[in-house]
């Protein structure tokens, strides 16, 4: 079965061979050109054979218009240091204006997705990373003290200026949403942070994010493979219905449902099952083949996708990687 066809059959709950099957990670050494970083995901996709591209945008570089300034890593899993974050106070948040996707950072991150494009070919299915808005607020912001919560502490104290600076990123986004499915994407990688009891309450997530990130969906909706990735532990999950995405994906960490239960309440496919960062490095590789036979028995391989609840490990150790294709492999087999 070819790629494009067994991760569509598995979006619409059809039979597949076996379960379609992907990874991502930084490359933190390789992340900051374009064409270095583009090397590197054909060379991760000819290796594993993934049955869909996850591209590994530099996490900065969304912020990076706004002035976020950062020392590159010169070692491969070490992430690198933001040297410079713009918002200090409320003020600040007022200087926040839409930036043109094409320009800056979010373009070479469009140059990136060309040439991995053009690297693999018309029919390998691509996902280029978009962040929520509130998560890029959350970049542009002084950390403060250790313990320091400062995207809440702007929301409670200065609630109107939050709202003005997200409808600004709000807008960035989602021209660089149509812009990479103009590009070449299949879809976008959507990544949520907010929608967590340990970022927001509710009632602050309704307010604060979700409206802005529904209206990014909304500039992606052209896109046949959008997949929501909600981030952290105690999700508020069911905020999937005002989100929608073909495909979903999260970390079962505590508090969060199974890949069973997340798709039945969804009612949309879904991707995960295997521990992402940093626990995937003190896994063996039977360790991750139990995980991936754990996440087909609890779906029973339908309507579903093997890979991690988030970004894994630049070191993890390829057998990790070979068991996880393995296990899938296995499935195939009948075994």
């Amino acid at each position: 079965m070819e790629r494009g066809e067994r991760v569509r059959r598995a979006l619409a709950g059809g039979p597949v061979d076996r379960p379609p099957i992907s990874f991502w990670w930084h490359s933190f050494t390789r992340e900051n050109a374009a064409d270095t970083l583009a090397a590197e995901t054909a060379e991760q996709f000819q290796r594993y054979a993934w049955d869909l591209i996850k591209i590994q945008s530099r996490a900065t570089s969304f912020a990076e218009g706004w002035g976020v300034r950062y020392r590159p890593s010169t070692a491969p899993a070490v992430s690198p240091v933001i040297t410079e974050r713009p918002v200090r106070s409320a003020a600040d948040l007022r200087r926040i204006r839409p930036l043109e996707p094409s320009e800056g950072a979010l373009g070479e991150q469009l140059t990136l997705l060309r040439l991995v494009r053009r690297a693999v070919g018309p029919d390998v299915p691509i996902l280029q990373t978009v962040f929520a808005p509130a998560m890029v607020l959350s970049y542009l912001l002084d950390p403060g003290p250790a313990g320091a919560a400062p995207l809440r502490d702007l929301i409670r104290a200065h609630g109107a200026d939050v709202h003005a600076a997200l409808s600004a990123i709000r807008d960035t986004m989602a021209a660089y949403a149509r812009a990479c499915l103009a590009g070449g994407a299949d879809g976008i990688f959507f990544a949520v942070k907010a929608a967590s009891a340990d970022q927001m309450r509710r009632a602050e997530y309704e307010e604060f994010g979700l409206p802005y990130d529904r209206a990014v969906l909304d500039a992606a909706a052209g896109g046949w493979l959008n997949m929501l990735h909600l981030c952290g532990p105690h999700l508020y999950f069911d905020v999937v219905d005002g989100l929608p995405t073909p495909l979903v994906n999260w970390a079962l960490e505590p508090g969060n449902p199974t890949l069973a239960e997340g798709r039945d309440r969804s009612r949309r496919a879904v991707i995960g099952g295997v521990t992402p960062k940093p626990g995937l490095l003190d896994l063996s590789p039977e360790q991750v083949e139990a995980e991936v036979g754990a996440a087909i028995a609890d779906t029973g391989g339908v309507r579903m996708m093997i890979g991690p609840g988030c970004s894994i490990p630049p070191d993890t150790p390829e057998a990790n990687l070979r068991a996880a294709c393995a296990a899938v492999a296995r499935y195939r087999a009948g075994a």
